[in-house]
């Protein structure tokens, strides 16, 4: 990668207030060395780069560009378009590309951070990729997480923290997730409120209304979140119950237009209760979910605060879709398969892919 980093160690010079003699002098070295710096025709030695970032006060990397232009929303732009084109360019073209990155930007901690994220998303697009593969982002995605922890920065490290959390439980390494949960804040102080008032004062009430939708939504998906976990047998195991649970979930969900992929969890209740009619209604209805467009929030509680497209895309993803159809080959599924509207609703999941 060819550098030209001329402009910025004369910007850096000037700001600093020192002559190309001056800065030659604290480095020992000639001044027509800064010049031929400075116009590109030479680089500074690698040995006097620490040198040459404390003249100048600043870092190598900043010496160096890495950190230039490289804003929050950039780096959400650049990781949701690797994302978004992971499918066409297959696993090893966007492990490559996220890497170069942060190969580009050592010391960004948000770019550690939107990366550590974007692997859960390759897990999803590429749900067959070797376990070799597998293994290996695991572990990137675990180094990413422990720096940005470590940078202590406010922004990322709670996120972080539980992330890491999570991998240890998943890892049956339970001391060390209960250590990493111990130092999450039980009771997390949320501004919202304030901010709203802020923006009123400043006679700002759109930005009052977007911060206030974005929370919404936050808390929306928090809540159906919840409720899915107590949908686990091992918590509630009482099968009515889990089917009351799974009626509040329909009803927060389709209140608030989050999904409408409800029918899957009723879809597994019937089938543990023993009513194939009501499972059977469920699947049709859960693929049809799958398979149509997808459901957006409601514009007028969440709009402008999320920005919410009306231009139709698919509720879910083709690998999603087949992991569905994997799993439901499972021998116990078979004799419900058999049912005349599984069948169908079966053909329409597979035209699908």
């Amino acid at each position: 990668m060819e550098m030209k980093i001329g402009a910025r160690l004369a910007e850096l010079r000037r700001k600093k207030g020192l002559t190309q003699e001056q800065l030659a002098e604290k480095l020992g070295i000639s001044a027509p060395a800064v010049s031929k710096w400075e116009t590109n025709n030479s680089y500074p030695d690698i040995t006097l780069l620490c040198p040459l970032a404390r003249a100048l006060d600043t870092n190598v990397n900043t010496l160096l560009q890495f950190d230039e232009g490289l804003t929050e929303s950039d780096i959400i732009e650049k990781t949701n378009t690797i994302i978004k084109t992971a499918r066409d360019k297959g696993a090893e073209a966007v492990e490559k590309e996220i890497l170069d990155l942060l190969h580009k930007y050592p010391d960004s901690v948000p770019l550690k951070f939107y990366s550590a994220i974007a692997w859960d998303t390759f897990f999803l697009v590429f749900p067959t990729i070797e376990e070799e593969t597998k293994k290996r982002w695991r572990e990137l995605k675990k180094e990413l997480l422990t720096e940005v922890r470590l940078s202590g920065t406010g922004a990322y490290w709670q996120t972080a923290t539980l992330q890491l959390a999570t991998a240890s439980i998943q890892e049956n390494d339970l001391e060390k997730a209960e250590q990493l949960l111990k130092e999450l804040p039980e009771h997390a102080v949320d501004p919202t409120v304030t901010w709203s008032l802020f923006y009123l004062k400043k006679e700002q009430p759109e930005e009052a209304l977007k911060t206030t939708q974005k929370r919404l939504y936050s808390l929306v998906r928090h809540v159906l979140e919840c409720l899915s976990i107590m949908l686990n047998p091992q918590i509630v195991p009482d099968m009515e119950q889990e089917l009351k649970i799974c009626r509040v979930y329909k009803t927060v969900d389709t209140l608030f237009g989050c999904s409408g992929m409800y029918d899957g969890l009723f879809l597994m209740i019937y089938l543990q209760m023993n009513r194939p009619e009501d499972a059977e209604a469920c699947l049709e209805r859960y693929i049809d979910a799958l398979t149509g467009p997808a459901l957006l929030p409601k514009p007028f509680l969440f709009s402008p605060g999320l920005p919410i497209k009306e231009e139709a895309r698919p509720a879910s993803s083709a690998e999603l879709r087949k992991m569905l159809l994997k799993g439901l080959e499972d021998e116990q599924y078979r004799e419900f398969l058999q049912r005349p509207r599984c069948q169908k609703a079966l053909e329409r999941l597979k035209a699908s892919l």
